[in-house]
């Protein structure tokens, strides 16, 4: 299906529960619709690394972290950790720009205790409505 999709359709969505009601609601974070496989990809790694510095600040260049309260380690990746990781990563860039090649969905889901985070695109064969570029509620960051 190379070459075949006439736009994609990008999404940033969080999920967890409603306190004291037992339900999992989406959130919707950021949407974006496009043309351009590059910029679709562009858009997705950037809301990874705004959304892992929303939960929890880079520590390499936040200026409030100091060398005395960094760990060379973190004995377990939080979700912020890996959504910034996928985010920086160019093997992921380039896997991601395959499936894309091929017509096929990316995401990355992320869980974080309760909550999970989910960041996709996908290719679009026929042209997408402007209205899925606005969340259908809430607001975006």
């Amino acid at each position: 299906m190379s070459g075949h999709a006439l736009g994609y359709l990008c999404y940033v969505i969080a999920e967890g529960p409603v306190y004291g009601s037992g339900a999992i609601v989406p959130y919707v974070l950021a949407t974006l619709t496009t043309a351009s496989r590059e910029t679709a990809l562009d858009w997705l790694q950037h809301h990874a690394r705004r959304v892992a510095d929303l939960l929890d600040p880079d520590p390499a260049v936040c200026g409030w972290v100091t060398p005395a309260i960094r760990l060379d380690r973190i004995p377990v990746p939080d979700a912020p950790t890996e959504i910034r990781g996928w985010g920086r990563d160019p093997a992921e860039r380039r896997a991601a720009w395959a499936r894309l090649d091929q017509g096929v969905p990316v995401s990355v889901i992320i869980p974080d205790g309760p909550d999970r985070y989910t960041l996709a695109i996908c290719p679009r064969s026929a042209p997408v409505a402007p209205g899925w570029a606005t969340p259908p509620r809430g607001r975006s960051f």
